[in-house]
C-alpha cells in the first residue's frame, strides 16, 4: 500500500484556494484605490468650476468699473447716465449703489454655463477711492447640492 499518496491529498486544493484568495485581496485594494482616485479627481475638476466661476465674477467687475476714458465707472454712486445696466455673461444687472457710511456696495450674481457667481463691490467714495471686489465662485447655483464647492478671488485696488 502506498501512504505517500493518502498524506498529500489535497493539497493541490490548499494551494489553489490560497492563491486565489490572495489575488481577490489584491484586487480589492486595486479597485478601492482606483475608486478613492476617481472621486478625488471629480472633486478637483468641481473646484476648478467654482474658481473658474469666481474669477469670471472678478474680470466682470473689473471691465465694469474700468470704463473708456473719461468715463465714471459704473459702480460709482454717482454715475448719472439714464442707464446703469451691466451686462457680463447675458446677465443683465443694475448698478446703482446707494452710499452709506462714505461706502456703495454693489452685489449682483452671475450664471455661467458651469456655475454661478456671487460679486460685491464695495467703493470707498471720497478723494481716494478704493475698491474691493470680492467673488464667491460656485461650482452648482443649487443651494441644497451635497457636493456643492465655492472658490473665492478678492481684488483691492
Amino acid at each position: 500500500m502506498n501512504t505517500k499518496n493518502i498524506q498529500n491529498k489535497g493539497f493541490t486544493l490548499l494551494i489553489a484556494i490560497i492563491v486565489t484568495s490572495m489575488l481577490l485581496i489584491v484586487s480589492f485594494v486595486v479597485v478601492n484605490v482606483a475608486l478613492k482616485q476617481l472621486i478625488l479627481a471629480n472633486a478637483s475638476k468641481e473646484s476648478q468650476y467654482a474658481f473658474y466661476a469666481a474669477d469670471g465674477g472678478t474680470e466682470c467687475a473689473v471691465y465694469w468699473d474700468f470704463p473708456p476714458a473719461g468715463a465714471l465707472s459704473r459702480f460709482d454712486p454717482y454715475y448719472t447716465t439714464a442707464t446703469n445696466n451691466i451686462s457680463c455673461n447675458g446677465n443683465i444687472v443694475v448698478s446703482r449703489p446707494p452710499v452709506v457710511s462714505g461706502y456703495s456696495t454693489t452685489t449682483f450674481q452671475i450664471n455661467f454655463t458651469r456655475g454661478c457667481a456671487m460679486v460685491s463691490v464695495v467703493k470707498k467714495v471720497g478723494v481716494a477711492t478704493t475698491t474691493k471686489i470680492d467673488s464667491k465662485g460656485y461650482n452648482t447655483c443649487d443651494v441644497n447640492a451635497l457636493r456643492r464647492y465655492e472658490r473665492g478671488v478678492i481684488m483691492s485696488y
